[in-house]
């Protein structure tokens, strides 16, 4: 008798505490973990949330949700939801050019792979709108110079200078022309053409040689995720992979995968892909290990992974599955992974088709925010869907 009620007394107290994590992997992005804590924040604030104090283990950071000092209830048991972030922004940061000179090098570099070796084509086949999103760093750099040449040559042209004084007439020309590409640093700046650029030529790098740097990563990931839910082992996991985050998802997953004794880890896991540009990296022909990785994934036990993304997002391969992008066959009898395609810029709001176009960078982050309800990520935080 006594045997029985310590038993039911464990088994009470295991389900009194269902830990629910989110694991978040963010995009190609320097800012680390506070920003989209103030992101994710502020929206749980208006359902009532907040999050809790911060636990660093190694590379993962976690923060309990709460909801009035204490931890989230249902009717039934305690219920607690923790968000993790999952760091790779210093492998951003480290990667992240940052003066003009160095950015106008590499999008030389890479606009040569575009346009002359196949890149532009291979994308349109897939999706024109990354096509399209592919050209904008090299085409508005070449409209840049050409406007810039083309003011400064204005201004030489002017006779307001005795032509004697070369040296002053030559310094008004370079001043006028470095003052001219400044101001389209900025414009590019502003308009996220910068931040796209940076994004873009990283994947590139991955793509053309070694991922070691971030493979490394990865198998950190995996070891610290394993040890966490070992020592606190959750009822339910979704690993979330935003925008480039995407790719870093799906390698994660593969190395869990591929793991001896993690069949019950990956019933428990979800994956969710917002925005994946895994088509970026999968059609370079180098990139054998992550086809490998998405091979895996193809494999018993299955995990179920949902993709969401918009035809409005442009800097997504919206719809194309990740598999038959770089000549896979799909995997399992359906369609893997479950894929869905959303309105994230609805006609009658701000985004119009007239200015789709130059607001790509917010919109490729509204999957995040808590006026996107097909998604409802604060509602996955939480653990309401």
């Amino acid at each position: 008798m006594a045997k029985k009620s310590i038993k039911s007394s464990v088994q009470e107290k295991s389900l009194q505490k269902q830990i629910h994590r989110t694991y978040f992997i963010s995009g190609f992005d320097p800012r680390g973990a506070a920003h989209y804590k103030r992101m994710f924040q502020c929206d749980l604030k208006t359902q009532g949330f907040t999050l809790g104090q911060r636990i660093t283990n190694g590379f993962i950071t976690r923060w309990p949700i709460t909801i009035n000092d204490r931890c989230f209830f249902d009717s039934q048991s305690e219920k607690t939801s923790e968000l993790c972030f999952l760091h790779w922004d210093d492998i951003a940061r480290d990667n992240w050019p940052k003066s003009p000179m160095s950015m106008v090098l590499k999008c030389l570099e890479f606009a040569y792979w575009y346009f002359f070796q196949g890149g532009f084509n291979t994308y349109y086949k897939l999706f024109p709108g990354v096509a399209v999103c592919g050209a904008y760093p090299p085409a508005f750099l070449l409209l840049s110079i050409c406007i810039s040449c083309g003011f400064a040559g204005l201004i030489e042209s002017f006779d307001f200078i005795n032509n004697q004084i070369l040296n002053i007439k030559l310094l008004i020309l370079l001043l006028t022309l470095f003052s001219s590409l400044y101001f389209f640093w900025e414009i590019a700046n502003s308009l996220g053409i910068v931040w796209l650029s940076r994004s873009i030529f990283f994947t590139h790098k991955l793509g053309l040689t070694s991922d070691k740097e971030l493979r490394d990563r990865i198998t950190k990931f995996a070891d610290q995720l394993t040890f966490l839910e070992m020592s606190e082992p959750s009822y339910k996991l979704k690993i979330v992979g935003h925008s480039s985050g995407s790719f870093v998802l799906a390698m994660l997953a593969a190395e869990l995968h591929r793991r001896p004794n993690q069949t019950n880890l990956c019933k428990r896991m979800s994956l969710l892909t917002l925005g994946q540009n895994l088509a970026n990296l999968s059609i370079y022909e180098k990139a054998n290990s992550f086809r490998e990785d998405l091979e895996e994934l193809g494999r018993l036990p299955k995990i179920n992974w949902l993709d969401i993304t918009s035809k409005d997002d442009l800097l997504c391969f919206a719809g194309v599955n990740p598999y038959t992008s770089c000549g896979l066959s799909i995997p399992f009898s359906k369609s893997y992974p479950r894929m869905k395609i959303i309105q994230l810029a609805p006609l009658k709001n701000k985004f119009s088709r007239m200015n789709l176009l130059f607001n790509q960078f917010e919109i490729h982050f509204n999957y995040l925010r808590k006026n996107c309800h097909d998604v409802d990520f604060i509602g996955l935080l939480i653990n309401t869907k």
